[in-house]
């Protein structure tokens, strides 16, 4: 038995780790969102389901529709809970990915769960952003392609197998487009190293129009170009979003870092005599193709966001409990770059969290909602998390603080100076936006002759050199 093996067994460390996770779930349980892109998505989704409004009709984001529907029922069957939805989505999501892993690889569902849970600290899995729920659906298609693959006796069941693979991949690469480039090399495995691999990929291919299809079925039926205007606009977007040659290089130096703190799983795993030396088992070799599809797809879109790297964490930790239950040789000297990694961001995310919830606190989004119901508000530069929170209408629908300055750029300043001619009833900007320089003089010159103040927040402590990124002014059109 390794020294890592023994650790994991004492019942000491049981009942830390226990404790330690337990207060750090609690942590996320409190916030009613720890990332603002969740709100986001639910918001578009609130328009979906209640005004039937499709994606981009009333507010813009550059993820695929199927987000959107997705968060927004979640956001619906969940509106009565005030507090920690996206985590609870988040857990089940988590609870769901191990139990698959288990159906595949028989690692313990539990153990495939608390490292899912611990080692994604770094990477804010609990926050339930799309790369959370991602890795489970990923999973979810590589259950059912691999189910066909069993069914080698029953044509009728091997051909409902993979139609099913095929319409769930239609459906969740609309989640977020990173699970077509993570599922490459796995998939392409499932479905060409199995007999009749012509037929697997047109079954496979004719169960993703299906899924599409669905999917999209509302523009088709909406007409106007709908769906062309669709494509259209996420195109122009990301092409302005996508990131600088410089913020590449370091995106790659920050998952370099990252897997080289991960490295002793990764070493242990590629070492062993199934991968390297002898004829790998399939569902080895599966594991470790969908890891390496994984690492790519977190640098596609150039930016360092942490929770990218919930792509190759998800194979990751199926690979350690696999090790573990193997009873590989791990010496614990190796891991104590990991434990001290961990245990800081655990740490850190605590105490980030409670000051959060704090924070979240000092606004009082029932008056705002009084005072602005049902008319529109232009969004200048302020969180967008506070239209979810407060149930307000947006004004422009380029909501997320910084999407104008990503699509116009120098142009920005002239583009809200437009939005302003068409006399928006209610302006929102940053605390103390005008005397910062975060909105151009332009702007607060037309707001302070125009508008007036109704509302005013300086979310936290008052000897902070500068406000929370929460803090914001709202301004009222004078009659």
């Amino acid at each position: 038995m390794s020294d890592l093996q023994k650790i994991l067994k004492s019942k000491v460390f049981i009942f830390i780790i226990t404790l330690y996770s337990i207060f750090y779930i609690f942590s996320y349980l409190i916030l009613p969102f720890s990332t603002a892109d969740t709100t986001f998505y639910a918001l578009i989704g609130r328009s979906l389901l209640q005004e039937h409004m499709l994606p981009y009709q009333y507010v813009f984001d550059h993820k695929p529709v199927g987000v959107y529907a997705l968060y927004g029922v979640w956001d619906a069957l969940t509106a009565p809970l005030p507090v920690g939805k996206f985590t609870v989505l988040a857990l089940l999501s988590l609870a769901a990915f191990a139990a698959m892993a288990r159906s595949i690889w028989h690692t313990r569902w539990l153990w495939v769960f608390a490292a899912l849970v611990v080692l994604g600290a770094p990477f804010e899995l609990l926050a339930g952003n799309t790369e959370t729920l991602l890795i489970t659906t990923e999973l979810a298609v590589l259950w059912l392609t691999r189910k066909s693959t069993l069914a080698t006796t029953q044509h009728t069941a091997r051909t409902l197998w993979l139609l099913a693979a095929g319409v769930t991949f239609g459906l969740t690469v609309n989640i977020n487009y990173l699970e077509g480039i993570c599922l490459f090399l796995p998939v392409c495995f499932l479905l060409l190293t199995n007999t009749r691999p012509f037929f697997n990929v047109a079954l496979f291919a004719l169960g993703t129009c299906g899924g599409l299809a669905v999917l999209f079925s509302p523009y088709l039926a909406e007409g106007h170009h709908a769906l062309a205007d669709y494509f259209t606009q996420q195109h122009q977007f990301l092409h302005a979003y996508s990131a600088k040659l410089s913020k590449r290089i370091k995106a790659v130096l920050l998952l370099a870092a990252y897997l080289a703190v991960f490295s002793p799983i990764l070493i242990k795993w590629f070492g062993q005599k199934s991968i390297l030396k002898t004829a790998p088992a399939p569902d080895t070799t599966l594991l470790t193709l969908w890891f390496v599809s994984s690492v790519p797809a977190a640098l596609l879109s150039g930016h360092l966001l942490n929770h990218y790297s919930i792509l190759w964490l998800g194979p990751i930790t199926i690979m350690f409990s696999k090790l573990v239950e193997n009873h590989t040789n791990f010496s614990i000297y190796s891991f104590l770059p990991l434990i001290f990694f961990q245990s800081y961001n655990i740490q850190n995310d605590i105490h980030k969290n409670i000051k959060e919830y704090e924070n979240i606190n000092y606004i009082n989004y029932r008056y705002i909602y009084e005072i602005t119901k049902y008319q529109k508000i232009l969004n200048i530069r302020a969180q967008q998390s506070h239209f979810y929170m407060g149930h307000l209408i947006s004004f422009d629908k380029y909501l997320f603080h910084d999407h104008i300055d990503i699509v116009y750029g120098k142009n920005a300043a002239q583009h809200y100076l437009q939005d302003l001619s068409e006399r928006p009833a209610f302006v929102m900007l940053p605390y103390e936006g005008c005397s910062t320089g975060k909105v151009e003089q332009s702007i607060c010159s037309y707001i302070q002759q125009h508008y007036r103040q109704v509302y005013s927040v300086r979310v936290g402590k008052l000897n902070r050199k500068k406000p929370n990124r929460l803090s914001f002014e709202l301004y009222k059109i004078k009659n």
